[in-house]
């Protein structure tokens, strides 16, 4: 990745055509992939073949012949483009061309007319016509969601372990797919440690995949770039081999320090900063030398030596980064270890951004760091945005410290506006709680580890904000009880039920589905107020059983060739028939209204962890399903798998047309998808029996393509038109988890049926829900309150 990543943007691919057929300039030079491509895939990326012999292309052509393109990080003056939805980093709309004057004012465009008509091909044009590369790209492509994908090796890392990523090539500030931050405070999931703190550009991010991108715009969905970061390492294998150790202190004098580097180093006293850090918190190892360490560089280093000691608390490990457990224990040695392991940290962290360092510098140099000094460093930042010592004196001899919480009526506003947009079932109890006015009440940051951690705002970047928020809510609520201590980040596959109301986490895939429902919200990774359950207790925490979803997993072959397999023209050509496209549209007509969720189901499932047998506080697991009525029909979906819902990217001025080779099955929701038990056979994810006369067994339908590129396991998209009332898509996306098939959730108020089925392709997921988001008249009257 480049160093120069934070100052990315987008700019247009060009199209090579020289209108003579003259002499062809040489071929751009095109950087080496460092995979290896299936035989097919590898001659379809010739560069030999773009030059020479152009034919128009056939009926036959297929999609695996595209050409490959250069890549923008393949260039070393080319600027990859920006991501989806990077907010204030986003650059204008994408302008297109002023189409063409015609001879007399009324005679429309053949753009324009086919943007009203929305009839292929527009007047003017035959359906045998072949259209020029200028044309195609104007009647086409204009408008159309393009997909772009990204492959990095990580720094440091073994052979083999790449962060995907993917990007949108036309964004725009009103155009993107991901859920937008209502607080302040819920941008504390992700961080970007370099740059401009409100830039999200997914690969900035210090945890990955980058929650920035984690919620799509609709309830219970995703976001195309968080799917395909998700089939990327995480974080790779390292080992921290360090023996340098730290001079031992006092508590009082960690304190001490940290209170006076809230004012920053002296950066202007180069004696005064050596002289502290070797005489007071670590070994100069060439002190008595002719080179003693006092560049900031080569204090860098000694920093992270000693914090590479694997004594030190890693926070890049899910279950320590709850930080209010270490910095409020009640274990004093515990407690001085963290604050000691902090000091270490602010002070790597003062010195890596000071001003002598520029964004670029520091950039390369965080890529360097083992993960669990990038955690390190979080958590000194974290903690000097959000806390602020004071000290105090008692009497001549003696000294207090006090911790002020600096960024507690933000997260106080924030717990609000989480609990009221959840219509929690006991409002008045929760705002009579945080206006903090009864001094009987225990502070709101005493009441546990993760309120403390909220209301301080020490919260790290990752999943476990959603769980600190919900947390610190049922802290505040003394309704609760005891039933709902047990959640954690640790099990995300979690929700319960509270008087007459579920409330889901967004990692659940009863959220997921449900998240569709009518009155339904979706906020800072919490699904609800959904549907009441009659097989839980009236408050009950409960952990469902889902298996890992059976979409296949992306390689780097995948990603890397997205942006080829998924051009709204098709492969490269010199010329585009017409009649190679056409122009999806759903039936708007003739939309049923039939289907209803009359329950969410619950069976505790025969196989229970030990420390629910143990202790009547820990959660049980359930099987979770939803019954649907239709017709005078029960339809139960039982939600087997942890399947993911991606939000169609929004299209601009569509409908659009789609390349032939793109194939689709439109269904409605009430018109035979029931019947579907086949579909990953029919869209080509699971092998077909390798005799036609005999009987598949459950053996062979189980059989994946796992040894071919997840993007050859999709040779056709199932095209579920789920309009109408909530239910019906409701509906859908259970059908989806109980035969384990991820989906793009396309709005067709925002994106066009064309787009969205090359989205599941870039995607490699074969199945597409259209819908409306419900009906206008639905609204949420009378529903879950």
């Amino acid at each position: 990745m480049h160093s120069e990543i934070g100052h990315w943007e987008y700019i247009k691919r060009q199209r090579q055509h020289d209108a003579n057929w003259g002499p062809n300039p040489p071929p751009a030079p095109i950087a080496p992939f460092p995979y290896a491509f299936p035989d097919e895939v590898a001659a379809a990326v010739d560069i030999s073949q773009l030059q020479l012999n152009r034919v128009p292309k056939t009926r036959t052509s297929p999609v695996a012949t595209r050409t490959r393109v250069v890549r923008h990080g393949s260039q070393p003056h080319v600027l990859r483009p920006s991501s989806s939805g990077a907010e204030d980093s986003l650059i204008p709309s994408r302008q297109y061309a002023p189409p063409r004057r015609a001879g007399s004012y009324s005679h429309p465009t053949p753009l324009e007319e086919f943007r009203s008509s929305r009839r292929w091909p527009p007047s003017g044009i035959r359906l045998d016509d072949e259209l020029s590369p200028k044309d195609a790209e104007e009647l086409i492509g204009a408008g159309a969601s393009a997909f772009r994908g990204y492959c990095d090796a990580i720094p440091n890392a073994p052979p083999g372990y790449d962060r995907f990523y993917a990007v949108m090539t036309s964004e725009h500030q009103t155009r993107t797919d991901r859920a937008p931050f209502i607080q302040p405070a819920y941008r504390d999931m992700s961080l970007n440690m370099t740059g401009n703190p409100e830039s999200q550009f997914p690969w900035l991010s210090l945890e990955q995949p980058s929650m920035a991108y984690a919620y799509g715009k609709s309830a219970g969905t995703t976001t195309l770039n968080f799917w395909v970061s998700k089939s990327g390492s995480s974080l790779p294998p390292t080992k921290l081999a360090s023996d340098a150790k730290p001079r031992k202190l006092k508590f009082l004098q960690i304190l001490d320090r940290l209170q006076h580097l809230e004012s920053g180093l002296e950066l202007d006293d180069p004696e005064e900063m050596y002289r502290y850090l070797y005489s007071t918190l670590i070994e100069d190892p060439e002190r008595y030398s002719d080179h003693p360490h006092y560049g900031i560089d080569q204090q860098i280093a000694d920093l992270v030596a000693v914090l590479s000691n694997p004594t030190w608390i890693d926070f890049s490990n899910p279950k320590n980064q709850v930080v209010a457990k270490f910095f409020d224990s009640a274990d004093q040695h515990r407690k001085q270890e963290f604050f000691h392991q902090l000091l270490l940290s602010v002070e790597l962290y003062l010195r890596i951004h000071s001003k002598d360092h520029t964004d670029k510098a520091k950039r390369k140099l965080l890529m360097q760091l083992p993960p669990a000094i990038t955690w390190d460093l979080a958590v000194a930042q974290r903690w000097m945005e959000n806390m602020e010592i004071t000290k105090s004196r008692t009497s001549q001899s003696q000294s207090t410290f006090s911790f002020e919480l600096k960024s507690k009526k933000r997260q106080i506003e924030a717990l609000r506006v989480f609990a009221v947009t959840l219509k929690w079932p006991n409002m008045d109890e929760i705002d009579y709680v945080l206006e903090e006015k009864d001094k009987k009440e225990k502070p709101l940051e005493d009441r546990s580890a993760d309120a403390m951690s909220w209301f301080s705002g020490i919260v790290l970047p990752g999943r476990t904000l959603p769980w600190l928020i919900m947390n610190s809510l049922i802290d505040c609520d003394r309704d609760t009880g005891d039933a709902l201590n047990s959640l954690t980040h640790m099990h995300t596959s979690s929700g319960f039920q509270y008087r007459a109301n579920t409330y889901w986490s967004a990692q659940c895939i009863v959220g997921k589905v449900l998240g569709a429902a009518r009155g339904v919200k979706q906020i800072a990774g919490w699904i609800g107020p959904c549907i009441y359950t009659p097989d839980l207790k009236r408050t009950e925490c409960v952990r469902v059983k889902q298996h890992e979803s059976l979409d296949p997993k992306l390689s780097p072959a995948d990603v890397d060739m997205l942006d080829v397999r998924t051009d709204p023209l098709g492969p490269e050509e010199a010329s585009y028939p017409a009649a190679d496209y056409e122009v999806p549209m759903p039936d708007m007509d003739d939309v049923t209204d039939l289907i209803r969720v009359v329950k969410l189901s619950f069976v505790p499932t025969k196989e229970q962890p030990s420390s629910a047998r143990q202790s009547a506080g820990i959660p049980l697991v359930f099987d979770a399903a939803i019954y649907f009525a239709c017709g005078g029909e029960s339809w139960p979906m039982k939600l087997r798998y942890d399947v993911d819902f991606i939000n169609a990217f929004p299209c601009h001025q569509g409908p659009h047309v789609l390349f032939y080779d793109f194939d689709y099955q439109a269904i409605k929701i009430d018109e035979g998808l029931v019947d579907i038990q086949d579909w990953g056979r029919q869209s080509g994810r699971i092998s077909r029996p390798s005799s036609a006369r005999s009987s598949p067994s459950k053996k062979s339908l189980t059989l994946t393509n796992s040894d071919k590129p997840a993007h050859m396991q999709v040779s056709k998209v199932l095209a579920i038109e789920a309009l109408g009332v909530s239910d019906n898509e409701v509906f859908a996306r259970a059908w989806c988890s109980h035969h384990g098939h991820s989906a793009i959730v396309a709005n067709i108020k925002e994106t066009c049926m064309a787009c969205a089925i090359r989205e599941a392709y870039a995607a490699c997921v074969s199945v597409v829900i259209f819908t409306e988001g419900g009906k206008e008249t639905e609204k949420d009257e009378g529903v879950y309150v």
